[in-house]
């Protein structure tokens, strides 16, 4: 017998929202912000495509994941001004034609254009997608204007910035942001207002039974295990993050150099460097030059599945980044990462960073790499249990106020809000 109760298929498919995704600097399921974008959007009923780059070992073509459709394009990672540039043109331009074919399968439905930045290059694909009255979301994750005037060959190109970033702003009807330094700065030069999406999902722990992945350098493969007993082993200071010019690596290397002759410095140590990046040469480098090689292990990039292990493997987390006008943007993922899983953090106090941790983190008194193995030293030199309550406190925060469950619902609400944000209000 027919169910009449039932939806047929070719109902569905012109009644479901279609909502794509287009990012230009990662591919998913490696971009966790937009990854757990695009399972909120699937949940809450719509189908999401997701157009990404194919590098880290992703190939171009088709792919479907957790009901997630993805669309990599053939894509590289440029190194140096002029090669960065061309990657930009190139990926705006393939992931462009992308986006058009792929909503050229849902004519007839309600469609939803996201796009992530950097770069900005996109707003002539926004201004062709509102003008088909496809609703537009631009998610500004970084302020690219102000990071290219803060790296040399890049800077004197920031009006070039300033105008890819105004065009797409002006072309899009929501503007989201991870960081209220970003929010204050739309609102102050575009008087538009842009909702705070600070963070996504991360996980707060992983299996005991799951190994850290083994380091990538063989001089310091011999690090022992961690074991709940620290003061039978090392303490593991971790860094996580793109390893680039502005990221600060070779400054906490120098922190951790002059901890070897830090008064309060009795607690043994080690540090844990995963990432990658075109500054990580330079840094493998500074390490060996400093005489680091015994203390630092370089795990390199971490695939899908390695990240939750690492973190899982380190005691503490160090934020290094230095103080220049882009990282006073940024609500670092390293922070929020560290602050779900109770890992205690050690910081240079960035604005943002400050707003993220409050009091729950140690703090460097200022911006010098002296100051900032000072407040290494200190987290080294606190009891277990002061370490813990500090770790704990980020935690509670964490969950209270930035977690993904707090922010997916305003993710929802933000994006398929009917009317348009035109002026600056509290997010």
């Amino acid at each position: 017998m027919t169910d009449r109760t039932r939806t047929p298929a070719h109902t569905l498919a012109r009644t479901q929202p279609h909502a794509v995704l287009v990012i230009l600097n990662l591919p998913v399921p490696d971009d966790q912000r937009a990854w757990s974008q695009a399972l909120a959007l699937r949940d809450a009923g719509a189908r999401v495509t997701v157009v990404c780059p194919a590098i880290r070992d992703k190939q171009p073509g088709g792919d479907q994941v957790d009901g997630i459709e993805i669309i990599r394009f053939a894509s590289f990672e440029g190194q140096g001004a002029l090669a960065t540039a061309a990657e930009g043109v190139w990926t705006a331009t393939a992931a462009a034609r992308a986006v058009r074919s792929v909503f050229r399968t849902s004519r007839g439905t309600r469609q939803l254009l996201q796009i992530g930045n950097p770069p900005d290059l996109l707003f002539p694909l926004a201004r062709w997608a509102r003008r088909r009255g496809i609703r537009t979301v631009y998610d500004q994750r970084d302020v690219v204007p102000v990071l290219a005037a803060s790296r040399a060959g890049f800077n004197k190109l920031t009006p070039v910035f300033l105008g890819a970033e105004r065009r797409l702003i002006a072309a899009s009807d929501v503007v989201i942001t991870p960081s209220e330094e970003q929010r204050s700065r739309i609102a102050e030069l575009y008087g538009r207002d842009a909702v705070i999406i600070r963070t996504a999902e991360v996980a707060s722990q992983t299996p005991a039974a799951t190994p850290p992945p083994a380091p990538t350098n063989p001089a310091n493969s011999d690090h022992s295990s961690k074991t709940s007993n620290h003061s039978a082993s090392p303490l593991l200071l971790g860094y996580l993050g793109v390893i680039g010019e502005q990221d600060g690596l070779t400054d906490l290397l120098d922190a951790i150099a002059l901890l070897r002759l830090h008064p309060d410095s009795t607690t043994p140590f080690r540090l844990a460097v995963a990432g990658d990046g075109p500054a990580l040469p330079s840094a493998r480098a500074h390490a060996t030059a400093l005489g680091l090689d015994d203390l630092v292990t370089f795990h390199g990039w971490l695939g899908p599945g390695e990240v939750d292990p690492f973190l899982d493997s380190i005691d503490a987390m160090t934020v290094p980044d230095p103080d220049n006008p882009f990282n006073h943007f940024c609500a670092m993922n390293k922070v929020t990462h560290a602050m779900a899983r109770g890992i205690p953090i050690a910081l240079r106090p960035l604005r943002e960073n400050t707003r993220l941790v409050g009091p729950h983190a140690y703090r460097a008194s200022d911006m010098t790499v002296r100051a900032f193995a000072d407040a290494i030293a200190k987290l080294l030199a606190d009891s277990p249990e002061s370490r813990a309550s500090i770790a704990s406190g980020a935690r509670a925060l964490f969950e209270a106020e930035h977690s993904w469950a707090q922010y997916a619902p305003r993710y929802i609400e933000a994006i398929f809000r009917p009317r348009r944000i035109t002026s600056p209000h509290p997010a």
